[in-house]
């Protein structure tokens, strides 16, 4: 059994090349020239969102942030998130490439918002998988709910929402708990960097621990105005994680996505 799962761990899911690892041209995922504009973008939403919305959003304190995005309507928050949306398709596919298995996985994406990062996990995944995107404003999720994910060869999969705090016991769109190690990716994009404090990490370690499967992988963001990266790397190796490999949107990006694997049992 325990060989068997190392060999499944270690599969590589898609091939290692520019083809696969850029995405298709029907999800038009912005190009790296973006970065400025989606920048700027970034930060005329923030001014307007603190000045006329009155919404401090930038807090390490989870709950004071997730109240605040969840006052927010939908395009203001992808209007704040500009700069996190373009990043996620370089973090995401750096930490998951040749890392996956080759068969359909289940995947969960934590503080999804509107699915942008959804769309990031679901490019990457194999055929057939399942992923479930947890969020506590349920506005951001039916917008989530309101878009397709396809694969990178287009085929849309199977794609669930749950609005709910990520602090709580993790559950599935029906209400009924997530099974123990029952998850091949646990994917986390902006939201531990920014808004966890170390109690709350860990809080969130512990659940990520009881519902990833052994080998199973855990993508999780760092940042100094969060959970800082030394932090959010103790925290998850003393839930049974290794840390084995990191990536930055670019090299001024100030924040890093660890990706872990889970140990066996």
């Amino acid at each position: 059994m325990r060989d068997e799962l190392r060999r499944d761990a270690e599969a590589i899911a898609l091939p290692a090349d520019a083809a696969v690892r850029q995405p298709p041209r029907h999800l038009d995922p912005p190009s790296t020239l973006r970065v400025i504009p989606e920048f700027l973008r970034q930060a005329w939403h923030e001014a307007r969102v603190r000045r006329l919305r009155h919404i401090q959003f930038r807090s390490r304190e989870n709950d004071k942030a997730r109240e605040a995005y969840a006052a927010m309507d939908p395009w203001e928050f992808e209007g704040i998130n500009a700069r996190q949306a373009w990043a996620n398709w370089r973090t995401i596919a750096r930490n998951l490439d040749g890392r996956l298995p080759r068969r359909p996985l289940r995947a969960l994406d934590l503080c999804c918002g509107t699915g942008q990062s959804t769309a990031v996990i679901a490019h990457h995944l194999p055929p057939g998988s399942e992923v479930l995107g947890l969020e506590y404003s349920p506005r951001l999720v039916g917008v989530a709910r309101s878009r397709s994910y396809p694969t990178a060869s287009g085929e849309l999969l199977h794609v669930r929402f749950r609005a709910q705090s990520v602090l709580q016991p993790f559950r599935d769109e029906e209400g009924a708990p997530v099974g123990d190690g029952s998850v091949d990716l646990v994917n986390s994009c902006g939201a531990v960097g920014c808004h966890f404090d170390p109690e709350a990490t860990l809080a969130l370690a512990i659940e990520v621990s009881r519902v990833v499967r052994p080998f199973g992988l855990a993508t999780i963001d760092s940042g100094r105005s969060g959970t800082r990266p030394a932090e959010v790397q103790a925290i998850f190796e003393g839930q049974g994680f290794d840390a084995i490999h990191r990536a930055r949107s670019c090299f001024l990006d100030p924040y890093l996505q660890i990706c872990f694997r889970k140990r066996a049992v």
